[in-house]
């Protein structure tokens, strides 16, 4: 079968590769589409985990198919049923660990399937290119969760990539509609607005803590009585220090700030500003729980999300749609058919 692996530093190559055989634990998956992730584009200029690899190495954790061989002692998964797989279940570590199987394959093994904890059934109606999804949304629905964000929340979004973009359609799933979400390529704010953001701001253009202000408007601080941004929650999908830093400072008493973003570099917070604000720092990672959430709000047809997803390509032009994905100008999320 063919198989994408990681030889060095952007060199990507289609392998062939032998055929998964499932244990008697193990389900084949054979992979309709896959979706190429920010960590994908990471490990193709850092290394596999952050480090070089002796040996070609597989990636690829963002994917939908239909299972194509079930082991022997595997319950309540059958042969051409249509699922998504979480990357992280059972003994799995796929496209993040695993020095065989990868997502981006024709054909993937699943170890230790389990029925709605590594192996979840999409609903008919449910197109592939939609429920692959699930994965990328589930990085900031269980933030959202952790930081039970609520209709009546007044939102600041930092970062409109693929994860800022799901978690502007799971905040407006969620019947939020103050979102303002801020970054500085405005292609990817216009994605943000067509996803449902009230209000998007370039602090590469306009002043951020103005253009907040103007739109959320002010209340004044307990302690000191000056005034912050009536914002209750800000969401970091951007990574980037100086952003946090500015959040503590502008942030409302008991605002939330929750961190969805991996900083490269460690960041000094205003912790006088945390401590008289009384303010609550959440970070999140990865998706333990959200899978059968994600999967009920991506069937529901009345959601839009037609810009987290930017382009499509076929297998054979796999170099293509990674080059894509490297342009934050022109690219959200780039899916690659397989079948």
């Amino acid at each position: 079968m063919k198989q994408v692996r990681l030889y060095g530093p952007q060199d990507l190559r289609i392998d062939e590769v032998p055929m998964p055989q499932a244990g008697p634990r193990d389900v084949v998956v054979k992979v309709a589409v896959f979706g190429i992730c920010g960590s994908d584009l990471n490990f193709a200029r850092n290394g596999y985990i952050g480090s070089p690899s002796p040996q070609p190495i597989p990636l690829g954790h963002e994917l939908a198919g239909t299972v194509h061989q079930v082991g022997e002692a595997v319950q309540d998964i059958a042969v051409g049923q249509r699922v998504v797989i979480h990357p992280m279940k059972g003994s799995n570590r796929i496209g993040t660990g695993d020095p065989v199987h990868g997502g981006f394959a024709e054909f993937l093994l699943v170890r230790d399937a389990a029925l709605d904890e590594s192996v979840f059934p999409i609903p008919d109606h449910l197109a592939f290119e939609r429920a692959v999804l699930t994965e990328p949304v589930a990085v900031g629905v269980h933030g959202l969760n952790l930081c039970q964000a609520e209709p009546s929340d007044r939102v600041v979004l930092f970062g409109a990539g693929p994860i800022g973009l799901g978690v502007v359609a799971a905040l407006k799933h969620r019947g939020v509609e103050r979102i303002a979400v801020v970054d500085i390529i405005d292609e990817r704010l216009e994605r943000a607005r067509q996803l449902g953001a009230d209000q998007i701001i370039n602090p590469a253009k306009e002043e951020l803590e103005a253009a907040l202000r103007a739109t959320f408007g002010t209340v004044p601080s307990k302690i000191t009585g000056q005034p912050l941004v009536n914002c209750s929650l800000y969401i970091d999908c951007a990574g980037q220090g100086a952003l946090l830093q500015q959040a503590v400072v502008m942030a409302k008493d008991t605002a939330r700030i929750l961190i969805l973003a991996t900083h490269k570099q460690p960041v000094e917070l205003d912790m006088v500003q945390v401590l008289i604000k009384e303010l609550a720092i959440r970070g999140s990672l990865s998706y333990p729980d959200e899978f059968p959430e994600v999967l009920a709000m991506l069937g529901d047809e009345r959601l839009v999300l037609e810009g987290m997803h930017s382009h499509s390509f076929d297998f054979d032009r796999f170099a293509e749609a990674f080059a894509m994905a490297q342009d934050p100008h022109q690219s959200a999320k780039v899916l690659v058919q397989v079948s």
